[in-house]
């Protein structure tokens, strides 16, 4: 044997030694017949394979397995998988639950479980194998633009990478404060019946609302305010409002329950396109300021020995303590000289009070002579929450006794409201004004044939106690002997309802305006499922009309993130601050009136 022949047999074996080696590190189930991601999602919602076990591949698009992340990765079909069908996602979610894998990014994966339907997501689960077959691998991401056409659109897209390439609006951030999400579209939206009758327009206009909608996640499956601050770099000083916008980014579809939403895989940049208002200045000579806060459950102890937790807002001392520090300095920079107040602490008028509390507060930090209207009997209503009316006593002077009204329904759905006269020191007239706050959309009855149920025309429930309530305040003021007498009137306060819907309509056909209009056509109070509206009204009569030389939106709450407010304030939460920014969930409304 010559050493040619040598050296070829010894090639020959390496190479065979080498193929075998090869052969060994690579996993067997990288040879086995799969499924593709494709078939198992199908073009339903539930999958067509669901609870079958099964081999599938992808390439990991991104992995979240931490045991306070998702708990697991997403993987996409490689191009020689995909259906190029447009109804049926090609991206899957893999759930690691406690068991995470060594996986990453580029990853070409094997895997082997069943398919499962988990909040409504479809998933493989219960793995029995994971093998990383290459890696380094490319995936294409689906350009996406909201609004989207219809819901299958979404679902076609679950567990898929996209790229939103447009700016991006911020309208909602609901779950914030528990979930690390918040809500984008494509522009600012609108309470369908805030700009449109209700029916069947309102109807469809909230369809398109939903479909222009995207909650962004932060990734996370724990409610965890602190990493919430740690990611969106959240601080008293640096929210993130509604209005303000985004640029493009990535990210994978996920759904979650009756809403999908993007987990991010590149970075969030919020633009301040919304910037957060200054302090308003005084009325002009010779003005008036009325203006409507809803406190949000400002109630200030039990008793007077002022103990918690109370029957509704502060849960101890140190949160009433947050609370009262935002709510005095909205009211000290609203700078208003009449303000009715909504969600004030149905405890009387003794020293120990809530309503004494607060104005004593604002006298305090302003050094104006606050003072407040006092009915004549002990509370006003049986609520727990109350209507309230403060007054700078240097600039208007009550004129008479207070009023109110208590037939149905402001005896047991919406709150009596209170009405008192008074006079501008700087004239002879007289100006009727009437706090209101008119039953809530929500605890609908349970009986659907209840003519206060949903009727499905975007106004929600309890709307005929609302005009009830509308129709029997306009009566009661031209029916009382005192009040008819002063064509000067407003009607303020949280009619719990928007600017099209039937309640305040009632009220303009009555001879009311909302002067609102003259000001700013986008006005709202209120954001509501990531659409803004106004609930919270200022209605003037029509002697009254031409005399209100400006009517606007105070936007110191509704676009600030709910986990701003007092009660999300820890020691180590760095977002609040004693700041009117988030001292309610309602604006303020308000109305400079000339005399």
């Amino acid at each position: 044997m010559n050493n040619q022949r040598i050296t070829t047999i010894t090639i020959g074996i390496l190479l065979t030694f080498l193929s075998a080696c090869a052969q060994l590190n690579q996993p067997p189930l990288c040879d086995s017949t799969i499924t593709p991601i494709n078939k198992i999602q199908g073009a339903a919602a539930i999958s067509p394979l669901l609870n079958e076990q099964l081999t599938t591949r992808g390439i990991v698009t991104a992995t979240w397995q931490a045991q306070n992340e998702l708990q697991g990765f997403f993987i996409r079909s490689p191009q020689a998988d995909d259906d190029q069908d447009p109804t049926t996602s090609e991206g899957l979610f893999i759930h690691t639950a406690d068991t995470p894998h060594t996986v990453d990014v580029g990853d070409l994966v094997y895997v082997t479980g069943t398919v499962a339907e988990t909040n409504q997501m479809t998933q493989l689960t219960a793995l029995t194998q994971v093998a990383v077959c290459q890696q380094k691998q490319s995936f294409a991401y689906t350009e996406v633009q909201l609004p989207f056409t219809q819901q299958s659109d979404l679902e076609a897209l679950e567990g898929m990478p996209i790229r939103l390439n447009q700016p991006l609006v911020v309208n909602g951030h609901y779950r914030l404060a528990r979930h690390g999400q918040f809500t984008v579209a494509h522009e600012r939206l609108y309470t369908p019946t805030q700009h449109l009758k209700p029916g069947a327009a309102a109807a469809e206009r909230a369809a398109q609302n939903q479909l222009a909608q995207l909650i962004i996640d932060d990734n996370l499956s724990v409610a965890n305010p602190t990493t919430i601050a740690q990611r969106l770099q959240l601080t008293a000083s640096q929210p993130i409002r509604s209005g303000d916008t985004l640029a493009p980014l990535t990210g994978i579809i996920n759904q979650q329950h009756d809403h999908y939403q993007l987990q991010p895989t590149s970075a969030i940049e919020i633009s301040t396109s919304n910037p957060r208002p200054t302090a308003l200045e005084p009325p002009a000579t010779n003005t008036i300021r009325v203006a409507a806060f809803n406190v949000l459950n400002y109630f200030n102890g039990e008793g007077a020995e002022k103990t918690f937790p109370t029957k509704r807002g502060a849960r101890n001392k140190q949160e009433f303590t947050r609370q009262h520090e935002k709510i005095i300095a909205a009211l000290s920079q609203l700078n208003a000289d009449i303000i009715g107040l909504l969600e004030i602490e149905n405890d009387g008028y003794a020293p120990h009070s809530a309503i004494v509390e607060l104005v004593t507060a604002l006298r305090d930090v302003t050094g104006k002579p606050w003072d407040f209207i006092k009915p004549t009997s002990s509370k006003l209503g049986s609520d727990q929450i109350t209507n309230g009316i403060i007054y700078r006593s240097d600039k208007v002077t009550p004129q008479g006794e207070a009023v109110t009204v208590n037939e149905y329904p402001f005896n047991t759905r919406s709150r009596p409201p209170l009405i008192q006269r008074f006079s501008p020191h700087n004239t002879v007239e007289n100006i009727v004004v009437a706090v209101n706050h008119f039953k809530s959309k929500g605890s609908c009855p349970k009986n659907a044939a209840d003519a206060n149920a949903d009727r499905g025309d975007g106004q929600g429930c309890w709307n005929q106690v609302r005009v009830q309530s509308a129709k029997l305040l306009a009566d009661a003021i031209d029916a009382h002997p005192d009040l008819r007498r002063y064509p000067l009137r407003v009607l303020l306060g949280d009619f719990n309802a928007y600017a099209q819907e039937d309640p305040i309509q009632v009220l303009l056909e009555r001879g009311y305006y909302n002067r609102i209009d003259a000001f700013d056509t986008q006005a709202y109070t209120y954001v509501f499922n990531a659409q803004a509206g106004s609930l919270d009204h200022i209605l003037v009569s029509s002697n009254l009309a031409p005399r209100v030389v400006y009517q606007a939106v105070w936007h110191i709450n509704a676009d600030e993130p709910s986990v701003m407010q007092y009660q999300y304030a820890t020691p180590d939460t760095p977002w609040y601050a004693p700041t009117p920014y988030r001292s309610s969930d309602h604006d303020p409304v308000y109305a400079d009136i000339q005399f």
